[in-house]
């Protein structure tokens, strides 16, 4: 048997915790102050310590509130997350994804349609938010460009990029060689180590580059590329359109492949009891296997 507090004085605490008031939580649990009251003295007796500072104008967490508070939070998203997707009583089916823009933008959005079509009443909730929101609810899937699995949930890996110097039309022909374009400014995504990557296993004598600019989002690169500001490595797979339409141009066909990878990310037990994070894990990988074989045919086409 688990020696934990009862749930509403959890609950009380966890509500004026968040809303920064007791006011908040009686206003949130349509309960009065006193009640709320009540239960944060219920709970701070039950742990023989103070989880609140009582201020002027509302409650400050103490360190030990700071932990309960963060557990709490945890463990009643999660609990809400089951919940709501067990619960015969929800009419409408709901897919939270939480994903970068530039995935989001070149793998989800262009085709996204057709899996809809496939799930009549499907509500799909993309977001780009690194914080939760609770409007939105917490994710169901998250994808995630990092280095491996991630351990204790379901995890498959979706994409490992093969990266390819690109440039804007603008400064295509502003250099007398390949090896001088390559060393105007470069465009990093978080950092400067896989351009250090391509050109080591490229067999180029490049020198230093001339001004280095780093970006924690690819679609802000990508953009960058297109207005003409540097060289970028993307997946050439990803930027198919644009190299077509003559947006960006190849500067070099030898390709990096980094070791970090975009990774599908769910509850084991999700992933299990509700089919569609099955399904959409499915359509994802025809998509990126689709846009490998675009890519494949134009090599093939140049060749």
């Amino acid at each position: 048997m688990r020696d934990l507090p009862g749930l509403k004085s959890l609950r009380a605490f966890e509500a004026a915790a968040r809303g920064g008031s007791l006011t908040a939580a009686a206003d949130e649990l349509c309960v009065g102050q006193g009640a709320i009251s009540h239960q944060i003295r219920l709970l701070e007796d039950y742990l023989g310590l103070r989880v609140f500072i009582r201020r002027q104008h509302g409650v400050e967490l103490t360190q030990e509130g700071t932990l309960l508070f963060t557990s709490c939070q945890r463990a009643f998203d999660d609990l809400a997350g089951t919940i709501r997707h067990i619960s015969p009583r929800t009419a409408q089916k709901i897919l939270r994804v939480k994903v970068g823009p530039f995935f989001s933008m070149k793998i989800i959005a262009p085709r996204i349609s057709e899996f809809l079509a496939q799930h009549p009443g499907l509500q799909l909730h993309l977001s780009h938010l690194d914080t939760n929101v609770p409007a939105s609810g917490q994710p169901d899937i998250v994808i995630d460009y990092r280095l491996g699995a991630v351990t204790g949930k379901f995890s498959r890996q979706l994409l490992r990029e093969r990266l390819v110097p690109v440039c804007g039309a603008s400064i295509r022909n502003q250099y007398n060689s390949v090896a001088e374009l390559l060393c105007s400014n470069r465009l990093h995504y978080r950092s400067v180590s896989e351009w250090q990557s391509w050109i080591a296993t490229s067999g180029l004598m490049l020198g230093h580059s001339q001004q280095d600019l780093i970006f924690d989002d690819q679609h802000i690169i990508l953009e960058a590329v297109k207005e003409g500001q540097g060289v970028a490595l993307i997946d050439q797979a990803l930027v198919e359109q644009e190299l077509r339409t003559g947006q960006m141009f190849l500067v070099s066909e030898h390709s990096f492949e980094p070791q970090e990878t975009y990774q599908f990310v769910c509850q084991e037990d999700l992933f299990r009891s509700k089919p569609v994070t099955k399904d959409f894990l499915d359509w994802l990988l025809r998509e990126v296997a689709l846009r490998r074989k675009q890519q494949d045919s134009a090599a093939l086409c140049l060749d």
